[in-house]
């Protein structure tokens, strides 16, 4: 339990797409929310080497660093002050920080006639530390409010995942109607943690005459650290020997697979149906595994302070920092983890996106998108309305509004902007998150560059362009 509350705080650096991507007119990312959905309607892609796209998100389920630190008043007006009361009340039942970053080092596509081919390199990591208000509650509070039961803190614990992921697109239009895609995705897990069942309990009886303590829970690491157990005076600690970064980079020895897939449906002329799901898939850890077990009990009856004269009183010590060393020995003693080294299964978090378009005419349409996302056993939910543009052969444009997480202030922008064969997009669903950071329950960022090649049909001479394109399609980048 002590070794998990160690790694919690390093891992608070989500895999979500920003929903506002997704009808943007003429980039070829939109696949990667739908791959029934490439993007452009002819030619080719290469996304900018070691640099083709950055994807950042953190959100919480409705709460904000601010909720726990801000400015002060009366007296402390001048000063950053701890709110932890604050913080509790602003807590659900259930409660998380869901971060993730994504770096593609190597993307390009090819479309002709109804078919496209796309291929993609990712370095990806994603983590979700979750805790129930019952585990806040007893930290900041202790069992003083529950004398004579037993309390518990609920299950808490972390998913974090570093990996390497491969995807092969392929989508057709099988007719003026339908179109399907998928993305057949290799995975190499580079380091992971998972937690199962991690639970402590406390109990007290109305006399307070001692306190019971019992602690659960296992934790699932594969990453190249060795975890040493080595005995000091009766009681042990847990040390990291070595990290080796070229063992790390160049480890291929934790398989996965993961499948996205996508179908459209142009109902009619001016409205379009579409769904996805993304990141169906697992990695199998099974290199440089460790497995702790945690099944601890403590029976607490106070610390004896007569060590001068057994009949004094008030009690006196002279010893004071022994009595509390033997103490902390004991606890670790009785909360000592065992070791096992046997390999692991993870899930990727799953996402469903239900989307519709309607076309207003040939530069602009309404869209609106659900997205469910599930993993660790909790579905967080999200809903985008946009007003898309292509007002330009060289500008596209979304403006969106969403509500997630229960959050209600959620203004989006979405833009592609294109000189000769470049292209450049940023995206993002929160904007007002990089003015008021420390109040934001949601922020994401991604953006990218793009070299397009021969995008859209040729023309005879003598004659304009007179193709329709369809809606989800379109590239406004010609």
């Amino acid at each position: 339990m002590i070794f998990l509350f160690v790694l919690l705080p390093g891992t608070q650096s989500s895999y979500a797409q920003p929903n506002s991507l997704y009808f943007l007119k003429g980039v070829p990312q939109t696949k990667d929310l739908n791959p029934a959905r490439p993007g452009i309607e002819r030619g080719f892609y290469i996304s900018m080497p070691f640099f083709s796209k950055v994807d950042l998100s953190i959100n919480t389920n409705n709460w904000s660093y601010n909720d726990l630190i801000h400015q002060g008043s009366g007296v402390y007006a001048d000063s950053l002050v701890w709110d932890f009361k604050g913080y509790l009340s602003s807590l659900g039942k259930k409660n998380f920080v869901n971060e993730s970053a994504a770096l593609t080092l190597l993307e390009a596509g090819w479309k002709k006639g109804t078919v496209f081919l796309g291929f993609s390199w990712t370095e990806r990591e994603f983590s979700e530390p979750f805790f129930t208000k019952d585990l806040a509650n007893i930290l900041y509070y202790g069992n003083a409010p529950h004398p004579g039961s037993t309390y518990s803190s609920g299950y808490f614990g972390v998913g974090a995942q570093h990996y390497r992921e491969f995807a092969f697109t392929f989508s057709k239009e099988m007719s003026k109607k339908i179109s399907v895609g998928m993305t057949a995705k290799l995975l190499f897990g580079m380091a992971g943690l998972k937690t199962t069942g991690m639970n402590f309990i406390v109990g007290m009886p109305i006399s307070g005459d001692q306190m019971d303590l019992g602690a659960t829970g296992r934790a699932f690491i594969s990453a190249p650290v060795d975890f040493q157990l080595v005995s000091n005076n009766g009681y042990h600690i847990l040390t990291k020997t070595h990290f080796d970064r070229s063992t790390y980079l160049s480890n291929f020895g934790n398989p996965g697979f993961a499948v996205d897939l996508g179908f459209t449906d142009k109902v009619n002329p001016e409205f379009e149906f579409s769904m996805s799901l993304v990141d169906l898939g697992f990695i199998s850890w099974k290199k440089d595994v460790t497995v702790f077990n945690e099944n601890g009990h403590f029976l607490f009856r106070g610390i004896n302070l007569n060590t001068v004269t057994p009949t004094n009183d008030p009690p006196t010590t002279t010893d004071a920092k022994g009595l509390m060393l033997a103490l902390r020995d004991s606890i670790k003693v009785a909360f000592f983890p065992t070791e096992t080294n046997s390999g692991f299964i993870t899930l990727l978090p799953v996402k469903l996106y239900v989307a519709g378009e309607g076309r207003i005419n040939e530069n602009f349409s309404i869209g609106g998108v659900a997205r469910i996302r599930m993993f660790n056993s909790m579905i967080h939910t999200s809903l985008t309305v946009s007003a898309n543009a292509a007002p330009s052969k060289n500008f596209s444009l979304s403006a969106s509004y969403s509500i997630m997480e229960s959050t209600f202030d959620n203004l989006g922008l979405a833009a592609a902007f294109r000189i000769g064969k470049v292209q450049l997009y940023g995206v993002s669903d929160n904007v007002l998150a990089f003015k008021r950071p420390s109040s934001a329950r949601n922020a994401n960022l991604r953006f990218g560059i793009n070299l397009i090649f021969q995008d859209g049909p040729k023309q005879r001479k003598g004659t304009g362009n007179r193709r329709q394109a369809r809606s989800g399609a379109v590239c406004p980048m010609l």
